[in-house]
């Protein structure tokens, strides 16, 4: 194992290279689970927010191989955490998702990936989103681009993504997920955007239930837009493990995330909040910004 630095180019390589063979573990797993209705094991911020074994399984797979290569690291994991505030500091974090769309894994919906990321001073420097049903790896380094790895006979190919040039709602497909809140408000705030960005002429809306595919397809050009609105306070929102790695595969894709508890901002996507923002142009996102910003406005009047 490589002895520089936590965040030099060639330990970034190397923790590259560990991240993938995690989420090809977990995503054998994944697949063998398949065949098999998966029994609800438990829930977390709600009757929506489901748990099976296989998530359980999947971290514990992930979680003891990353121990393993590198033990003085810290991890995040979304069934080892639950619905309790995580901390983030300084040091370098691993943050997992063993099963992003478990829903979709439930309900036998082939729209499910795994999820690792590496922080290094509360900076995504490595990403990968893997679905094991399509069998298709998206990673980024940072500093190095996006990449799409597809396996095909037994052998593997990768080749750089990069968003699409798409700039006005008209001419998108956006992916915006209600996620898990069922109150009024929350059901009131996601109806009046999606209605608003129907009006605007907007060529689709997408559903996938699963954030790192959507900031995925995001960063790959199948979609252009995703977005999903949340806070800790409603308890409601994707959170770390669900965008970090999204986060860094969009920007070294071309595109831009933003922070939408701060609409009227350029700040990108903060990790310790619970919404995700993510477009492939700046046009295409001040568009959608502004249509939420107004139109959540209007629903707490």
């Amino acid at each position: 194992m490589p002895t520089e630095d936590n965040d030099s180019s060639s330990f970034l390589d190397h923790a590259l290279d560990v991240a993938q063979g995690a989420v090809l573990l977990a995503g054998a797993k994944i697949r063998e689970a398949w065949s098999q209705r998966s029994e609800v094991k438990a829930t977390k911020s709600g009757l929506t927010d489901l748990v099976t074994e296989t998530d359980r399984g999947c971290e514990e797979l992930v979680m003891n191989l990353l121990r393993q290569k590198f033990p003085q690291h810290q991890i995040i994991g979304e069934e080892t955490s639950g619905s309790d505030k995580y901390e983030l500091t300084d040091e370098p974090t691993w943050t997992i998702d063993p099963i992003d769309g478990t829903t979709n894994f439930v309900h036998r919906l082939a729209l499910s990936c795994v999820i690792i990321s590496y922080i290094v001073k509360k900076e995504v420097l490595v990403g990968v989103v893997y679905d094991p049903l399509a069998d298709e790896i998206f990673w980024a380094v940072k500093g190095k681009g996006a990449h799409l790895e597809h396996g095909f006979d037994g052998g593997r190919t990768s080749a750089p993504i990069h968003v699409s040039a798409t700039d006005t709602i008209p001419q998108a497909v956006i992916s915006m997920d209600p996620g898990y809140g069922r109150d009024s408000v929350a059901v009131q705030r996601y109806c009046a955007v999606q209605s608003a960005i129907l009006l605007q002429g907007v060529r689709n809306i997408r559903v996938l239930g699963s954030t790192g595919l959507n900031m995925a397809y995001v960063a790959c050009g199948r979609l252009d837009a995703a977005f999903e609105e949340g806070s800790w306070e409603g308890n409601r929102g994707p959170k770390i493990w669900d965008f970090a790695a999204g986060k860094l595969l969009v920007s070294e894709a071309g595109g831009l995330t933003r922070d939408l508890t701060v609409c009227q901002d350029d700040r990108p996507l903060d990790l310790m909040q619970r919404s995700c923002f993510c477009a492939s142009t700046s046009g295409l996102a001040s568009e959608i910004l502004d249509t939420i910003d107004q139109d959540i406005g209007k629903t707490e009047k």
